[in-house]
């Protein structure tokens, strides 16, 4: 009873925080400096006690579960080029809770020593350096994998001035980058990134190649300017002293052409790309194997000699056989790809990035893919197994 009672109460100051959090938040989209400072630092606040709270509930330290994951977190050469597979995952509940990535974790019974987070380019407190965020994934005992999006639009014309305003940024927004036009705000990533001292990987501009999905694409940019625009920014936090920083270059290998933006072996460190079957839900798309999509493209992405980075992996349910799909995807992956060195699972529930629809790719309830998931991983996947928990109804 007084266990239950603490934890209640954890909860309940847990639950205050965020909401003096948020309303916070609300306030400090116009209002910046100090406010923004003490927000950096209720949000740190707030993300450790949700995960005293979270290891509390989940019962055995999840770092327990990595302790063989520590040399890596401790050698950077580890995570620049290790020597097994690392699985991770990004969950639809990030950055707001982990509960996913447990609950993930909980029914394929390994602990994921990377976990994914997504952050946009602007002024809002949500897009700076997400350091309560990047502490929490630490603490949890994992490393960080931040896609960093160039969107230019959120920036406040009244704030910068110098900048063309809003409807004309991302028709040359790569060229502005690399002139320096957005150094203020790089610069402060970098300065944060030096501070926080710590290993993340950082997936910046990814699928650049793509004409359709993100303003930084060849529509707006050529591929010199998405080159320049790309050793700018490592120039950047380089110069600021960000030195843990591990920079994964991500193409969109379906589209022609993707290895000419290529930003040079001294400024990359991983090369990753999506293996994401969207099946028949789109006119554009229809059901893939992971060979289909991945496999012959596999040679080009490991002839740069880098560890390859499986950024967004996942199928949807509809128009084949899910749990065969994960099956051939997942089963002897170190053997037939021995480049691949790490394998994200994209576990959103409410995707809507390519389709006017929401589209479902997690796979906790999904009986027969988590069993395909689960043997596959836990024949080569580095750590601890546990029985897999049965999925909550």
């Amino acid at each position: 009873m007084k266990r239950r009672y603490r934890l209640l109460v954890t909860g309940a100051v847990a639950g205050g925080c965020i909401a003096g959090f948020a309303a916070l938040t609300a306030l400090s989209s116009r209002s910046q400096g100090p406010l923004t400072a003490a927000l950096e630092r209720a949000a740190t606040g707030v993300g450790r006690v949700e995960q005293t709270l979270r290891r509390r509930l989940g019962g055995p330290e999840r770092r327990d579960d990595l302790r063989w994951f520590q040399p890596y977190r401790r050698e950077m050469s580890l995570l620049r080029n290790p020597d097994s597979v690392l699985v991770g995952a990004y969950d639809g509940g990030l950055p707001l809770t982990m509960n996913g990535i447990v609950e993930l974790e909980r029914q394929i019974g390994i602990s994921l020593p990377l976990i994914q987070v997504y952050s946009a380019w602007g002024d809002r407190p949500d897009q700076q350096f997400q350091l309560q965020l990047l502490n929490a994934i630490w603490d949890f005992g994992s490393v960080p994998v931040v896609t960093w999006e160039p969107w230019l639009t959120d920036f406040e014309s009244a704030r910068h001035p110098h900048l063309p305003l809003r409807e004309a940024r991302e028709r040359r927004g790569l060229p502005d980058i690399a002139s320096g036009e957005y150094d203020f705000y790089i610069d402060e990533w970098a300065k944060a990134a030096a501070r926080f001292d710590t290993p993340f990987y950082l997936r910046f501009a990814h699928e650049m190649n793509d004409p359709y999905r993100y303003p930084w694409g060849p529509q707006n940019n050529t591929k010199e300017e998405y080159i320049a625009a790309w050793r700018h920014t490592v120039d950047r936090f380089r110069r600021a002293g960000a030195s843990k920083v591990i920079w994964v270059w991500s193409p969109h290998v379906a589209y022609e052409y993707w290895d000419l933006y290529y930003p040079g072996d001294e400024y990359v460190d991983w090369v990753a790309t999506g293996v994401l079957n969207y099946g028949p839900i789109a006119q554009w798309s229809q059901w893939w194997s992971f060979d289909q999509i991945f496999g012959s493209k596999y040679a080009r992405l490991a002839s740069f000699n880098k560890p390859i980075m499986l950024a967004e992996l996942g199928s949807l349910s509809v128009g084949g056989d899910r749990a065969a799909w994960y099956s051939g995807a997942l089963q002897a992956l170190p053997q037939r790809y021995p480049a691949v060195r790490a394998a994200l699972f994209f576990h959103s529930k409410d995707d809507q990035t390519v389709t006017y629809q929401k589209v479902d790719w997690t796979i906790t309830g999904d009986t027969a893919a988590l069993s395909a998931v689960t043997r596959a991983t836990q024949q080569w996947a580095p750590g601890p197994r546990r029985v897999p928990a049965q999925p909550i109804p």
